[in-house]
């Protein structure tokens, strides 16, 4: 999902890009969203936010490569965007340092593990740094960068300018479990479930209140429904696996609504049954 979206923000920015994935057939599908998803290119000029010129030149923009290796032979940026697992990404790494030019600056969309972990096998780790996306990418304003204690200080530069160039907000992180907003939206989003579990209020009034009382968008339930239960949940387990702490044990009722196939709002997630305003028949505002 956070691949295909990224993939967007970089074409509707002039960019050349190339996109790969292990399951080959997650690639027409991919490109498919890109064009014609909720937030794809036909959507943008539909919205007034592209010209029919600027979406073709995106699309014409895109390449499918069906390895590693062709994918990254001539890239200047390489972004890893699979899923929350440390293994995987180290593994994943090593590869993109073989696959990579000796130039190329090499970043992780990860929004929970530390970077300096998944660069551990990685040689020259002053080129590793994460540039973490928010859900939708195309419309979302803040990237948090992340560096390491060997993280360049020109490719943490270059990051920043190139965010900015995208008309979006850099915030910069040290490499702490869950960094900055997955730290504070995470918490948030624990305590709201210890509400809703003891009975103190219902998902609407939860989300109401903050909405309401602190102003934001969306209350923490209609945000774990927009961003994925199953990936709320592999948040909290990364986060509980690296720091120990108690605090970050996923709660029951999310891990039992995944675990039946409650992973999202379905609008956005085709497989799921739904997310906490499908189970508790709550409507959007």
């Amino acid at each position: 999902m956070m691949g295909r979206q990224i993939a967007q923000v970089f074409l509707q920015n002039g960019h050349q890009v190339t996109v790969t994935d292990e399951n080959l057939e997650m690639l027409k599908p991919g490109v498919e969203e890109i064009e014609n998803g909720p937030y794809g290119l036909k959507a943008g000029v539909s919205r007034g936010k592209l010209t029919e010129a600027q979406a073709a030149s995106a699309l014409r923009n895109l390449r499918v490569a069906e390895d590693l290796q062709e994918a990254c032979k001539e890239a200047g940026l390489v972004i890893e965007a699979v899923f929350e697992n440390l293994d995987l990404k180290q593994r994943l790494f090593q590869q993109i340092e073989l696959a990579a030019p000796s130039s190329a600056t090499l970043a992780s969309n990860t929004s929970t593990l530390s970077l300096a972990r998944i660069a551990e096998k990685v040689k020259e780790k002053e080129r590793v740094l994460g540039l973490h996306f928010f859900n939708p990418a195309q419309a979302t304003k803040l990237v948090e960068i992340v560096r390491t204690d060997e993280t360049s200080p020109a490719r943490l530069e270059e990051a920043v300018n190139m965010v900015k160039q995208f008309g979006k907000t850099p915030v910069i992180s040290e490499d702490e479990p869950g960094f900055i907003a997955n730290r504070l939206g995470l918490t948030l989003y624990v305590e709201a479930s210890k509400l809703l579990e003891q009975g103190t209020a219902s998902v609407e009034d939860i989300d109401t209140a903050m909405r309401l009382g602190y102003g934001h968008p969306m209350g923490p339930f209609q945000t774990a429904d927009l961003v994925g239960l199953d990936t709320r949940l592999r948040n909290l387990e990364s986060l509980y696996e690296a720091t120990g702490d108690t605090k970050w044990i996923p709660p029951r009722i999310l891990r039992e609504m995944v675990n039946q196939g409650y992973t999202g709002d379905p609008s956005k997630k085709k497989s799921s049954k739904g997310g906490y305003y499908q189970l508790y028949n709550v409507t959007p505002h």
